[in-house]
């Protein structure tokens, strides 16, 4: 059952290679929002037999920072994941009780799922060698401690001695439901010879100018929807930033670069929307908020915007310049990106990229030398079909 695989286990917080445990004094923290799915870099999920791969999300933690932001509430943060990923909506109280670790005591366990586009769907995968993908193979890749832990302080991490400063899994396991098939449903599998699933691939690409273009040939003939996420690039790998904020672009001087304008593409022609989005700071360089309709249409990209029950999204977080030495953050910290849905209808179409590019085109205030780091994620439909012991993916 996919929705109950768990990823459980302890996590401990060191500032040196002297093992020695972070204190209040130690300015140390980790993402806030984020808690232990700031630890991914990479998910693959695989057949574990034939080695195919099945999904493969690359940048996870910056798709979970969007993802969880959109779909969990700061009650959500302090309460269910609070507990369950070591999650809190303001960086001060998660480096109090999880980076500081209870000062002594073993408190920081964990048991979180893995969100991914088929480990969210709700039909039981065949996991049989014969009538099915052959076992289902988990790989979590661990992203760096620069890229995880971040120093909250005007003083630089060497001057603190936290440069050195790294964190630790014990006790790890996987668990997760499972059931004897019956002899009808082991028939009915084998019949079907596959089934259909959602999957998450992610991207990435620099901006560096006024107009900026991203553009890539994704080779999927099904995308459902598409959305990216940004940071300045020298905040990436870096103990003095917070590596996971999802910050609207910057300039080299701190100065947040607004966004005029946004177009989308398929092979060079807009689509799926065939205007361009003119942002209310195009037509008043004085209005300093970001946009609804960019942000609604990120929302919707992430997920459906009308099943959007609660989320930590708002025009405070939306628009201000949060930076990793930035310790009062709340709500989680900056939530801003930019995408699109290209099958808001819920069929099985989407857009296709098979043999087209998808293309980008951002307008903003970027107007000096500080290249930014785009993240971009691809929400597609993917089929993979099986037999006697080999499987292959449809996308």
């Amino acid at each position: 059952m996919p929705q109950s695989v768990r990823f459980c286990g302890k996590l401990h917080v060191y500032k040196n290679g002297a093992r020695a445990r972070v204190t209040d004094a130690d300015p140390l923290a980790m993402d806030s929002r984020l808690g232990m799915w700031s630890l991914f870099d990479q998910v693959v999920l695989s057949s574990a037999t034939s080695k195919q791969t099945i999904e493969h999300i690359r940048h996870a933690n910056r798709f979970y920072q969007s993802y969880l932001g959109l779909t969990s509430s700061e009650q959500s943060l302090i309460g269910h994941y609070g507990e369950s990923g070591l999650s809190l909506p303001s960086t001060n109280g998660q480096k109090t009780s999880v980076v500081e670790e209870g000062v002594g005591t073993n408190c920081n366990e964990f048991c979180i799922n893995i969100p991914t586009g088929m480990l969210s769907g709700t039909s039981a995968i065949p996991l049989s060698r014969q009538s099915g993908i052959g076992g289902l193979q988990l790989d979590l890749y661990l992203a760096p401690d620069s890229m995880v832990l971040f120093n909250t302080s005007a003083s630089t991490a060497a001057e603190k001695g936290i440069d050195g400063a790294f964190y630790e899994l014990t006790e790890c396991k996987l668990i997760a439901e499972v059931h004897s098939p019956t002899p009808e449903e082991q028939s009915q599998v084998a019949a079907m010879g596959g089934f259909e699933y959602n999957s998450i691939a992610g991207y990435y690409s620099t901006i560096n100018s006024t107009n900026a273009n991203i553009n890539f040939g994704l080779g999927l003939s099904r995308v459902e929807s598409l959305f990216m996420n940004f940071i300045p690039s020298n905040f990436l790998n870096n103990l003095e930033e917070n590596s996971l904020q999802t910050i609207i672009p910057l300039t080299s001087t701190g100065a947040i670069a607004n966004v005029n304008q946004v177009v989308f593409t398929k092979g060079g022609a807009r689509y799926p929307l065939d205007y361009n989005i003119d942002t209310a700071h195009k037509q008043d360089k004085t209005n300093k908020k970001v946009d609804p309709q960019v942000i609604r249409n990120f929302m919707n990209a992430v997920i459906p915007f009308n099943k959007i029950s609660h989320t930590s999204i708002s025009p405070t977080n939306t628009g201000k310049r949060y930076t990793g030495n930035d310790n009062s953050v709340l709500e989680g910290g900056a939530l801003y990106g930019i995408g699109v849905a290209y099958d808001i209808l819920g069929s099985t179409a989407g857009g296709d990229f098979s043999q087209e590019t998808f293309g980008a085109q951002i307008d903003l205030d970027l107007n000096d030398d500080n290249p930014v780091s785009a993240f971009i994620y691809v929400h597609s439909k993917n089929t993979v079909l099986f037999k006697n012991g080999q499987i292959e993916v449809i996308s």
